[in-house]
């Protein structure tokens, strides 16, 4: 226990199969690279200056709320099936968001860096936003791949019927 709260280890639960040893540096490094970038733009640099004046910040908010919403409840969600549920073994979750697409979080993080882009309307962010797309993409992959080295068949088959971040419409 630290200042009176309990510390979590999650890298010793069995029900968690890992993640990229820098991902969460990465994560954090390109959300700063994200905000000083549009925060540039918009303040310093005024590259997006003219964009700005093609969209009235009003339409604007009414994409960026609902969109910044629905990142916050992929994230939220997908949060708390991984690290709040422990269960005995590791297995595919298919609950809840993970029944919608197999890396919510990560989706979660790329709507929320959507919704800021959008809003800002800042040409830097859109191209930072790219970077982070690539970024969040070899996450997925790296992931992917200690699942399937410990659960097989198992997690071949949820990526056969779920997608990886794109939603479908309609399912099989």
């Amino acid at each position: 226990m630290t200042n009176g709260h309990k510390r979590h280890n999650y890298e010793k639960r069995v029900d968690i199969a890992g993640e990229y040893r820098w991902g969460d540096v990465g994560q954090l490094l390109l959300l700063v690279i994200f905000i000083i970038g549009m925060v540039s733009d918009l303040f310093i640099l005024n590259i997006s200056r003219s964009w700005q004046n093609v969209i009235p910040w009003y339409y604007r908010v009414i994409i960026f709320v609902p969109l910044f919403l629905i990142s916050g409840y992929l994230v939220q969600n997908g949060l708390k099936k991984v690290f709040k549920e422990e269960r005995k073994e590791l297995k595919v979750i298919r609950s809840g968001v993970f029944g919608v697409v197999r890396h919510p979080i990560y989706l979660g993080s790329i709507l929320t860096f959507l919704s800021f882009t959008i809003l800002s309307l800042s040409v830097v962010a859109l191209i930072i936003w790219f970077v982070i797309i690539v970024f969040y993409y070899y996450l997925c992959r790296y992931e992917e791949k200690l699942l399937i080295g410990k659960l097989g068949k198992k997690y071949r088959d949820y990526m056969k019927e779920i997608p990886m971040l794109i939603p479908r419409i309609r399912r099989k």
